[in-house]
């Protein structure tokens, strides 16, 4: 007669640590993968935040004869102020003229590291995104009233380029928007157009950055690995030479020539200098 075999119900302890070593190898292997997708992920939001921003700005221009808002920004003098103050001292700020314009929830980036007021807990603040506004509130001047920046055309109010481009929210045509820094007293300027020498562009709104800029310690809302800006041209390694080689975490910034705009991830100098 044949004695039944016993039958194995359960797995033995060798057994299970391979299977444990496995799984964890698994999960090393998957965890930066979904990390970088979910930092992709809120890439894409912070681009469609700039998106829709942008598009308000383009709506503003054509209710208002092609004019970009003239802003001022109530968080350069008070960085703890709501950005969306409803007091009608500050119906010239970012939030209140273009609040009808923007998507409500466009003005916060899923990544933000730093926000206004600048006091709220991490996660509640109201707008994470930096502009080129005409300056603070009571200080701005609009671009009808500028005395100096006309290269071309007759009057105050031409369509003429500007020579320096430090503000942009001034409620100037949308036709002379622009993000560039020229520079006519610089005759080494690597790059040049129709208005002139120019080195870098400038974004007209971006992430907000927080850390010492002055001492070259930036810290990125955005994680990843940005290796340089496309915007340069011949004033590539001269960005370099400021901002560092190798890969760098990055912030989302927005440029515009006119009323075409680009969107990027992009990394500033480093050390940072402001006006550089």
């Amino acid at each position: 007669m044949r004695h039944p075999t016993k039958s194995r119900t359960g797995f033995t302890l060798l057994e299970l640590l391979v299977v444990m070593s496995i799984m964890s190898m698994l999960i090393a292997f998957l965890m930066p993968a979904m990390g970088r997708a979910r930092e992709s992920a809120k890439q894409v939001i912070c681009r469609n935040n700039l998106r829709s921003i942008w598009t308000g700005v383009l709506q503003y221009a054509f209710t208002w004869q092609d004019r970009v808002p003239y802003m001022e920004d109530i968080n350069l003098s008070d960085p703890n102020a709501d950005p969306f103050d409803p007091r009608p001292e500050y119906e010239s700020t970012v939030g209140r003229v273009l609040a009808s314009f923007v998507n409500e929830g466009s003005w916060v980036c899923p990544s933000a590291i730093r926000g206004y007021p600048a006091n709220a807990p991490a996660g509640a603040w109201k707008m994470t995104y930096w502009f080129r506004t005409a300056g603070p509130v009571g200080e701005g001047v609009p671009y009808s009233q500028r005395g100096s920046g006309f290269i071309s055309g007759t009057g105050r109010d031409a369509l003429g380029p500007l020579v320096s481009n430090y503000v942009n929210f001034d409620g100037r045509p949308i036709g002379v928007l622009s993000g560039r820094r020229h520079t006519p007293s610089n005759p080494y300027a690597p790059n040049r157009d129709a208005i002139g020498p120019w080195t870098f562009t400038f974004p007209i709104i971006a992430d907000l950055i927080e850390g010492n800029e002055a001492g070259g310690r930036p810290r990125y809302p955005h994680k990843g690995v940005v290796e340089k800006r496309t915007d340069l041209l011949a004033a590539q390694s001269l960005f370099e030479r400021n901002a560092g080689t190798g890969r760098k975490p990055a912030r989302m910034e927005l440029h515009a020539n006119g009323d075409q705009a680009k969107i990027m991830l992009t990394r500033v100098p480093f050390p940072h200098r402001p006006g550089f």
